[in-house]
């Protein structure tokens, strides 16, 4: 069986709503952000649920480690399913393009592990995010007060300064929405090696975004990561968010570049709702 790894911040209701269509078909494993919207008779009423285990554990400032904290919990979960073969992480916004029967089809046998995959060396901008200190799991950037937003740019420009610098080596980078069979899911999530890791990016800025990339380089795991997460979104029209909220008008776009998953899609939407009848075949 697929296990879908969910982590969301908001709108309990439309959260419920991918939930129970996902649950159809596919295990799912969600984490609700503590201190959000989402309250915890929401979470528990979906851990009552049939093929749904939920929880409310961390409160996640935006880039700190407890989102990769919350993601590696749910894999953990996930994997004490004896059925589960693929992981999938996704958003409360993400939703498949294809029928639930093509994605079992699509990922049958398939040992690879389908994630974005960029040379940090390529992008020397990246390397305060790892070679500098950050407090995110201490100040919530998202908080728009003038304390917050001053006290990140006070702490890294002080770092500037002083010429700090961590000498932490992550070679790859890429964005934390991705699947990948049981096997590697194991390694990631349980293995020395990712421990080691884990550790050392508790003061990196966004760090799910350096973790599964780094904890597969120079392993087995490496060669059977293909570079391409089969994630849709649209990253170059700002006026509808990074990325784009997207809608019915997509579909073309989306059905036309191969990808199994799509974000953001709002629950309720009328590309939700085409999206749904597909993957549930109705």
């Amino acid at each position: 069986m697929h296990a879908m790894i969910i982590t969301a911040y908001r709108d309990g209701e439309a959260l419920e709503r991918v939930v129970r269509a996902l649950s159809a078909r596919a295990l799912c494993f969600v984490h609700a952000d503590k201190k959000s919207a989402i309250t915890k008779a929401q979470i528990d009423a979906l851990d009552a649920m049939d093929n749904v285990r939920a929880m409310r554990r961390y409160a996640v400032n935006w880039g700190s480690v407890y989102h990769l904290y919350a993601l590696l919990d749910l894999c953990r979960m996930a994997l004490e399913d004896e059925r589960v073969t693929h992981l999938h992480l996704i958003s409360g916004q993400d939703f498949p393009t294809v029928s639930a029967d093509d994605f079992e089809r699509m990922f049958d046998g398939d040992e690879r592990i389908h994630m974005q995959n960029i040379v940090t060396g390529d992008y020397p901008e990246l390397e305060h995010r790892y070679r500098h200190y950050h407090f995110m799991h201490l100040l919530n950037y998202r908080d728009m007060s003038e304390r917050a937003q001053s006290w990140v740019g006070r702490i890294d420009r002080w770092q500037d300064a002083l010429h700090v610098d961590r000498k932490l080596e992550l070679p790859r980078k890429g964005l934390v929405w991705m699947s990948m069979p049981r096997d590697a899911a194991q390694f990631a999530a349980e293995s020395e090696k990712g421990r080691a890791l884990l550790k050392k990016l508790k003061y990196t800025y966004i760090p799910e975004e350096f973790y599964f990339q780094n904890v597969f380089y120079g392993t087995e795991f490496e060669p059977r990561v293909t570079g391409d997460a089969l994630r849709f979104s649209i990253w170059d029209e700002p006026a509808r968010g990074l990325p784009a909220l997207l809608n019915l008008d997509d579909i073309g776009r989306i059905d036309a570049s191969g990808c199994v998953f799509a974000r953001k899609v709002d629950a309720g939407s009328p590309l939700y709702d085409a999206l749904e009848r597909r993957w549930l075949g109705a």
